[in-house]
């Protein structure tokens, strides 16, 4: 008997560009797409579509702004005059916990900017 030995031919891995994978995660995006489907047609396993729709997903949502300005409300009569005790900042930044609440007293508007930086960097 002869002793045969059978090797497959090295198969190099595939690389696509992200607007290839930012295509089929668009396309996959449509109501009533089958994601199988477009993986299918476009020689993919679907795991592989589906972790590049998941990896999508993760980057939009880190992708929103550390810090966002906000507009104080401008200083009424002399600047020297100490403002009201009664007026104060608010801001509420929306998290998946719940929103985080911020109040302070407008006439230490510096001090609650500070303060935000600090926050989220």
């Amino acid at each position: 008997m002869n002793n045969v030995s059978v090797t497959r031919p090295y198969r190099k891995r595939r690389q696509y560009t992200p607007e290839f994978k930012a295509r089929l995660v668009a396309e996959s995006q449509r109501p009533g797409t089958s994601v199988s489907r477009i993986a299918l047609d476009n020689d993919l396993n679907t795991n592989l579509l589906r972790r590049w729709i998941n990896e999508s997903k993760e980057m939009d949502q880190g992708s929103s702004p550390a810090f966002v300005p906000i507009r104080l409300p401008a200083t009424v009569g002399n600047a020297t005059q100490p403002a009201s005790k009664t007026r104060t900042i608010r801001i509420e930044i929306p998290r998946a916990g719940g929103p985080v609440v911020v109040e302070w007293p407008a006439d230490q508007a510096q001090q609650c900017a500070a303060f935000l930086r600090e926050l989220l960097p």
